[in-house]
């Protein structure tokens, strides 16, 4: 199977219905043939992102229109790219400096042509557009066990709040359940920052690297997949480690045990019976994903909008239970 052979509309092979991350928080760019066209897909072009300082404050609370004049204030300004209003993204620290998305696009056509990669899906959420991303298909499916298919991921993070480092990642979503597979390996690196002020030549250097580091993660990740899927787990041992990384207290309230054991029954369910675990049943490796099915595809979230962007990030909650899951899998197959 190739990456045209995969389904393109983001939906889950078992689970029909249900999309992944990519899909609801990102639009299809996989028309695209350059990183240019893929933005502009997007509405991620031209935002022009800018800081204003001393930002002017209108309030009629009191019946009267009235403005008030905030220093020490600053906050980074983009143009939407639909309304070309200006618009208020986040407020921002003294030493942060904007960097635009259209400043990446050598290295993303850099990327894809280096690695053979095709452009997917590419979105912003968040605020105003604080956080977004520009996602990137290998064209080789990873196959677990020689069946358990995969979709690699080339992507580029980032933000206009401050909150992180604009920097390319490796990671996998299973086709199956369309589970984001999103956590450390340690001694394995998933991400990769790119300076965007160096010359091309350097930039072409700097992908090298990058993609020899990525694909580094990629070869662990499958590696440590095949050893999970031929250990063997029990359901004992798997509402253990759930216990675990959820951290249940020792005495719940009564609220809190009727939120444990509602989602007892749901992971008892997913790791037992789900279609989604049909190929890979009692392994360590199904257990890893029905703990991930849960936290990408059911827990508890305002709306899939926040549920997806938790499922994408790699440093919240979701990751590091995600991690915390697989540290205590692996352990098992030790």
């Amino acid at each position: 199977m190739t990456v045209l052979d995969i389904p393109t509309a983001g939906t889950a092979l078992r689970a029909p219905g249900r999309f992944d991350a990519w899909t609801i928080l990102g639009m299809d760019v996989q028309r695209a043939t350059s990183a240019q066209e893929a933005l502009d897909m997007a509405y991620l072009s031209n935002w022009k992102v800018r800081i204003w300082d001393d930002v002017v404050v209108r309030s009629d609370e009191s019946g009267t229109m009235t403005e008030l004049k905030m220093h020490g204030t600053r906050s980074t300004i983009r143009t939407n790219p639909i309304t070309s209003q200006a618009e208020q993204i986040a407020a921002v620290g003294n030493q942060y400096t904007p960097v635009q998305i259209d400043d990446h696009k050598d290295v993303l056509d850099m990327f894809a042509r280096e690695s053979g990669a095709k452009f997917h899906k590419a979105g912003a959420h968040g605020h105003n557009g604080s956080k977004f991303f520009v996602s990137m298909v290998l064209p080789d499916v990873i196959r677990i066990g020689g069946f358990d298919e995969h979709r690699m991921h080339l992507t580029l993070f980032g933000s206009h709040d401050g909150s992180s480092a604009n920097s390319f990642h490796i990671g996998p979503t299973r086709l199956d359940c369309g589970n984001m597979q999103r956590f450390i390996i340690k001694g394995a690196q998933h991400k990769y920052t790119i300076p965007h002020t160096v010359s091309a030549p350097v930039k072409l250097a700097e992908v090298h690297k990058a993609l020899e580091t990525l694909f580094g993660w990629q070869e662990t990740f499958e590696r440590m997949a095949n050893r999970l899927l031929n250990t063997p787990v029990t359901l004992g041992q798997f509402e253990k480690i759930a216990d675990i990384i959820w951290d249940v207290p020792a005495n719940p309230s009564k609220r809190q045990m009727a939120n444990i054991q509602a989602r007892r029954a749901l992971l008892r369910h997913l790791f037992l019976e789900a279609d989604t675990q049909e190929s890979i049943r009692g392994t360590a490796w199904a257990a890893l994903n029905a703990l991930g099915e849960f936290d990408d595809h059911f827990g508890n979230a305002k709306s899939p909008t926040l549920r997806a962007a938790r499922s994408l990030s790699d440093t919240g909650a979701v990751t590091k239970r995600k991690t915390a899951a697989f540290n205590e899998l692996y352990a098992l197959a030790a």
